[in-house]
């Protein structure tokens, strides 16, 4: 990718306006990535019924493991890309990108034939019931045959920014999220195919975002190109820290939904796993908006790093804090002042579970906040190269602090106060982060 300010139509380094170029598009198409899942949960939800919605949740953390494994694999990928680029090493890019997507390849190989082995089992690890595994263990089994399409598709989705063109991301992103949607309806209220038609809409749609990005890489008109390479496994000591921080937001939601549904399913009963299924799919909306906040601002860092402007680095970053900040709080009053806008879109008001959805959803929303600032340190600190704080923040956010509280309040508490686990869990990280921030010297 060319410096941002190389010709005079361009938005000077370190202003609003190049900013928002890059974080808009890149949060257009988080925002439309994670719609997939909801849409699939909304279309289920209305066309087949509420424990259904609730087995394809109980699904989602194998769906994260995929864009984890493509974030793993992509971030840090795109940031040595982003550095080689701005050194005018055009040719080494271009052996990192490519080497990448080899890797991928395979990657996505031993996915599918694993999980179509073992989907009844990986059900039940994900905290399935009797009356939720017939549609978890079909709904994995249709979904990991399209395991190189998440992941692949993200990456050159991620790529095309790198590459100067983040509103081609946004738009192949939205031509793929469109068929989602046509699909589902199609298949779950034309067909009535249920949760295997939702399935099948998913992964076709990530098959249409990968052949669109696949079209543009060859077309000629990109400036990175795959090109022969010598292998190089050791560049991956370098790429792996670096996708650490995103892909453990990815692991982390995963890994949370598969405690949330064993611990609901312990105290509350199998029909409330509906519950947790509503507010999965809204935080998940509210992670990705974060998480896109971050990845936006995350190649305009490197290539400042790159180029040596302090100035225009510690610019980014204020520029995302505040725009995660207004992002945040605008969530926040919605999850305190109108719950039942978001919860209606997953469950009829006159479901026995909505109200109980909309007490949840008003104390796990005080979480989204200190989230979004959490993952914004942990792109900063990616994008500096600096991976040992990335990823120490995100594993301590995923796996420590949010585990941590909802354990203590199950073990502890007895159940009470379950939704509150999660507003605690966060402002413990965000504690870490602006700790690590006060140790980073740019």
């Amino acid at each position: 990718m060319s410096a941002p300010a190389t010709t005079k139509k361009q938005p000077s380094a370190g202003s609003w306006r190049l900013f928002f170029r890059y974080v808009t598009p890149s949060v257009s198409a988080m925002v439309l990535f994670s719609a997939y899942t909801i849409i699939d949960g909304i279309f289920v939800s209305r066309g087949v019924g509420e424990l259904a919605m609730a087995s394809v949740n109980i699904a989602i953390p194998f769906i994260n493991v995929l864009s984890g494994l493509a974030v793993l694999l992509t971030m840090g990928t795109s940031t040595l890309c982003a550095f080689a680029m701005g050194e005018g090493d055009h040719t080494r890019a271009e052996e990192i990108f490519t080497q990448t997507v080899v890797v991928i390849l395979a990657v996505s190989v031993a996915v599918t034939l694993a999980v179509t082995l073992l989907a009844e089992p990986l059900g039940y690890l994900l905290g399935a019931g009797p009356q939720t595994i017939g549609n978890t263990s079909r709904y994995l089994r249709v979904v990991c045959l399209f395991s190189l399409c998440f992941i692949l598709s993200y990456c050159l989705e991620v790529m095309v920014k790198v590459d100067g063109r983040p509103q081609l991301a946004a738009m192949g992103v939205g031509i793929s999220f469109v068929l989602n949607v046509g699909l589902d309806y199609l298949f779950i209220f034309i067909f009535h195919w249920g949760v295997f038609g939702a399935a099948l809409a998913t992964g076709l749609a990530q098959l249409g975002s990968l052949v669109g990005f696949l079209a543009y890489f060859f077309s000629g008109h990109s400036r990175l190109r795959f090109r022969r390479f010598q292998f190089r496994p050791r560049i991956f000591l370098r790429i792996l820290p670096l996708g650490i921080a995103d892909c453990s937001v990815e692991l982390m939601l995963g890994f949370l939904t598969l405690l949330y549904n064993h611990v609901i399913l312990s105290l509350l009963g199998e029909a409330s796993l509906a519950v947790y299924a509503v507010i999965a799919y809204i935080s998940l909306l509210v992670a990705m908006v974060m998480q896109g906040v971050a990845q936006g601002m995350m190649p305009l860092v490197s290539l400042a790093v790159g180029q040596n402007d302090r100035a225009s680095v510690r610019r980014y970053l204020s520029q995302c804090l505040i725009t995660v900040v207004v992002a945040g709080a605008a969530v926040e009053l919605l999850c305190q002042l109108a719950p039942s806008l978001p919860v209606n879109l997953l469950l009829e008001d006159s479901s026995d579970l909505f109200g109980e959805a909309v007490a949840a959803l008003r104390q796990y929303g005080l979480s989204y906040l200190p989230a979004g600032l959490s993952i914004a340190l942990a792109g900063y600190f990616a994008a500096l190269g600096r991976s040992g704080a990335s990823a120490l923040l995100s594993l301590a956010r995923g796996f420590l602090f949010l585990p941590g509280a909802l354990l203590a309040v199950f073990f502890l508490l007895d159940g009470t106060g379950l939704w509150l686990a999660a507003p605690a869990g966060e402002l413990l990280a965000l504690a870490l982060g602006l700790l690590l921030l006060r140790h980073t010297k740019v």
